[in-house]
């Protein structure tokens, strides 16, 4: 919910957690971990956790309010991203990515969902929920099956165990999907889903850019060792052709200007948070 602090006047987004929930889907440590890892987070391009508290019944997270919507939102009513557009977004992610992996996290929930826009237009990751911490080494692996279905690394689905590079494929699928407004493997059977990230060529599209179709290939690379990423991490791709636009310094102090701002407040933003408005008016209103 949208949330209010009384002293300031200062808005922030509440996420509210049933412990009993919690409790009868076995999610204490995960819960617990996405408090920790939120907590932890200090830069620009990941949704801040200004306070923890909990009742009997209840846990409570308040984060900064990112008032721009879901990337989710602003792909489907623009259909697709042009390269331009591609290339900042997914440069600002691989900013966050990078920075979770420097403090040994593993994010495994990469999608447009998870990513918001502030009001000026720059992405900040959210929902830690199935996030891994303290994987120390780039050979550690870890077994939990978990994550969107279409986002899924192959090492997830066959359960051999997987790293960090679980992430960069992510990364290969948002960015098909950015590019082409759908991602390569759709399927309302969630098993067919699977099954073809395990077994399908995935398909280029004509109007991806050679430097494009170069990079997703790199990216994803069923094999998780011979994957872009998986020597040098975020450095890896960061010298990738795609990218040779952006200004990796300028980028991570945020003076590059983004392509799309929504330009929102709180009076003008319902476009983008009906939902959160919504409640916030309900709970106000008593």
């Amino acid at each position: 919910m949208l949330v209010r602090k009384k002293s300031s006047g200062q808005y922030f987004a509440i996420k509210i957690l049933n412990k009993e929930t919690i409790e009868r889907r076995n999610q204490q440590f995960h819960t617990k971990s996405e408090r920790n890892i939120m907590a932890k987070m200090d830069t620009p391009f990941i949704v801040k956790l200004h306070y923890a508290f909990q009742t009997p019944e209840k846990l409570y997270l308040v984060m900064e309010f990112v008032p721009g919507g879901e990337l989710f939102y602003h792909l489907r009513k623009a259909k697709r991203f042009n390269e331009e557009q591609t290339v900042f977004y997914a440069a600002e992610i691989i900013l966050a990515l990078e920075f979770l992996h420097k403090n040994n996290i593993i994010y495994r929930d990469l999608k447009p969902e998870n990513v918001l826009l502030d009001a000026d237009g720059h992405i900040k990751l959210t929902d830690f929920g199935v996030s891994k911490e303290g994987v120390i080494f780039n050979n550690e692996k870890t077994y939990t099956f978990c994550g969107t279905p279409e986002y899924l690394a192959p090492e997830i689905i066959k359960g051999d165990g997987h790293g960090k590079e679980v992430d960069w494929w992510s990364l290969g699928i948002m960015i098909y999907e950015m590019l082409n407004g759908r991602v390569p493997f759709v399927s309302r059977n969630r098993q067919e889903v699977l099954k073809s990230i395990l077994q399908k060529r995935i398909e280029m599209k004509p109007f991806f850019s050679p430097e494009a179709r170069s990079l997703l290939r790199k990216l994803l690379c069923v094999n998780p060792q011979k994957r872009l990423g998986a020597s040098r991490d975020a450095e890896e791709i960061k010298s990738d052709p795609f990218f040779r636009s952006i200004n990796w310094v300028e980028l991570a102090q945020k003076k590059v200007r983004p392509p799309f701002s929504p330009g929102v407040s709180l009076s003008t933003n319902v476009e983008y948070n009906r939902f959160i408005l919504r409640q916030y008016r309900k709970y106000t209103n008593r």
